[in-house]
């Protein structure tokens, strides 16, 4: 009598995990500013390690004091969902929309790719940030909330630093700035 019940324990825990994690509602709300673009409007570091002129599609903003934009997304996706305990894995990027970054003919140089190869990886580093704390608190996937918060900080932490390396760089144009942070990322300080 003790077994049938502890397993019909065990499939009714089962099929309510399982249906927690697959409520497709609820994928939906997590931040992934990735699904908001066209098929094709986006490019990750985890499709594309180095940015290229020809990513920057929108038309130049003739009227504005900038010379170029880079829209910085974040792409957060369910890898899977345990079934036993509903904990999501997550995998996080960081990326740009194509279609709304531009630059002016005339800032075209090596040394502002350069720049804006930087903002990119920053990017994906705090995405990668994200995506380790989502997955190390074993959180469970019905826990939108939770996880939209964990995205939240990560985001206004990548926003921060994005712009103490504009302002110090000014926007790219002191290379020492930039090789600076670079050797920041690259151990990992910022």
């Amino acid at each position: 009598m003790i077994r049938i019940t502890l397993t019909f324990l065990c499939l009714t825990m089962t099929l309510l995990t399982f249906g927690q994690g697959k409520n497709q509602e609820k994928w939906e709300k997590i931040i992934s500013e990735m699904t908001k673009a066209n098929k094709g409007d986006t490019i990750s570091l985890r499709s594309k390690k180095s940015l290229e002129w020809s990513d920057f599609k929108m038309s130049p903003e003739v009227n504005k004091d900038l010379k170029a934009h880079l829209e910085l997304i974040f792409g957060v996706y369910s890898k899977k969902v345990n079934v036993w305990t509903g904990v999501i894995t997550v995998e996080s990027y960081g990326g740009i929309r194509r279609d709304l970054s531009w630059v002016n003919p005339q800032y075209t140089s090596q040394q502002h790719l350069n720049y804006f190869q930087l903002k990119y990886e920053i990017a994906h580093f705090f995405a990668k940030k994200s995506e380790k704390e989502i997955n190390s608190r074993k959180i469970n996937a019905g826990n939108v909330n939770k996880i939209n918060g964990i995205i939240e900080t990560y985001l206004n932490a990548r926003d921060k630093a994005l712009s103490e390396f504009d302002t110090e760089s000014n926007f790219g144009d002191n290379v020492e700035v930039v090789d600076k942070w670079r050797q920041k990322l690259n151990n990992n300080e910022i």
